[in-house]
């Protein structure tokens, strides 16, 4: 998806916007504030991009609730959401949120089961691991890639433009900046992790706490805060080889994650979660995968479609004496 750039809001709108989203949230508003809201959208497009603007970050961070400007929620909620929104607005949208709508961007998406390399323009690379999605930005002061869900490797380069802009990665918890480097970045229910596969990043939260990752180290970090750097376990970058490694690993913990990468819901059982299984597995064939573990451990699996599958201990077989 491409869209073509155009001049960065004033700072002055951004700030009416938000006062204006905030009062919506508290439940402040009368026919007569309505009335002249449309009006300031009207005052001209930078008015009108500046509410988008403002209604897409507060979307993102959870903040608006479904039927914007209804009173759906109690009184007391609302204010507390009309707070976090005020405190969101003033701190992440100049920096980031705002202006990565004037940039010129395409999205990136794979499916379940499948993957894609990209080319950027510096000549960098993504690889999209399955189910991922990312926004590719680049200006004249930044490269920027912002993980909306998924995995993805990146290989980046010296800026062939020349200006020596800074390579980012955002994700919902900060931003990692590459240090001349090959690193992996998986966004989680909450967390981001990090594996640097060469040279080193640096981690940004949304807290301003900072840590420098270099290579054959791993982290997690929250918007508060970044965990203890680790070494990196082979199994979590396997997947760039496109195959999948268990070292007696739990069965529920592996179904977990071959379920990434089939379309469809894949469940274990949690009678059999607590199995240990070992092996290599190829991602591009995730059926075999399924059968080996028939193979291996007391399991079966419990098929009520292609794309719903249980697994499940087997049935055991019982013999009859002869008297």
């Amino acid at each position: 998806m491409h869209m073509g750039a155009s001049v960065p809001v004033d700072q002055r709108i951004i700030v009416d916007a938000a006062g204006w989203l905030v009062k919506i949230h508290a439940h402040d508003m009368t026919a007569t504030d309505h009335a002249a809201l449309a009006r300031w959208r009207q005052i001209s497009e930078e008015h009108e991009r500046a509410w988008a603007a403002a209604n897409d970050l507060a979307r993102t961070f959870g903040t608006v609730p479904p039927g914007l400007g209804k009173t759906t929620l109690g009184r007391q909620r609302s204010r507390r959401t009309a707070l976090k929104t005020l405190a969101i607005l003033a701190t992440a949208a100049p920096v980031s949120w705002f202006t990565w709508r004037s940039l010129t961007r395409e999205r990136y998406q794979t499916a379940s089961g499948e993957w894609q390399t990209h080319t950027l323009s510096d000549g960098s690379t993504v690889r999209l691991n399955s189910g991922s999605t990312v926004d590719i930005a680049f200006n004249d002061q930044r490269r920027l890639v912002r993980l909306q869900e998924g995995e993805v490797l990146i290989e980046t380069v010296h800026d062939t433009a020349g200006k020596n802009r800074p390579f980012l990665v955002e994700t919902k918890e900060g931003t990692v900046r590459a240090l001349g480097t090959s690193f992996i970045v998986r966004q989680h229910v909450g967390s981001t992790q990090v594996s640097v596969l060469e040279h080193a990043v640096e981690i940004l939260t949304g807290r301003n706490q900072r840590r420098l990752l270099e290579a054959g180290e791993t982290t997690y970090f929250t918007r508060q805060s970044i965990s203890t750097n680790n070494t990196i376990d082979v199994a979590s970058t396997a997947w760039t080889q496109g195959i999948l490694i268990a070292d007696n690993q739990r069965l529920g913990d592996f179904i977990q994650e071959l379920s990434r990468y089939r379309p469809g819901m894949l469940h274990c059982d949690p009678a059999v979660a607590d199995l240990k299984i070992s092996g290599v597995f190829q991602l591009a064939d995730t059926d075999h995968a399924l059968n080996i573990l028939q193979e291996t451990l007391p399991v079966a699996l419990h098929t009520r479609t292609r794309y719903w599958i249980t697994v499940a201990a087997a049935e055991k077989k019982t013999t009859m004496r002869s008297r």
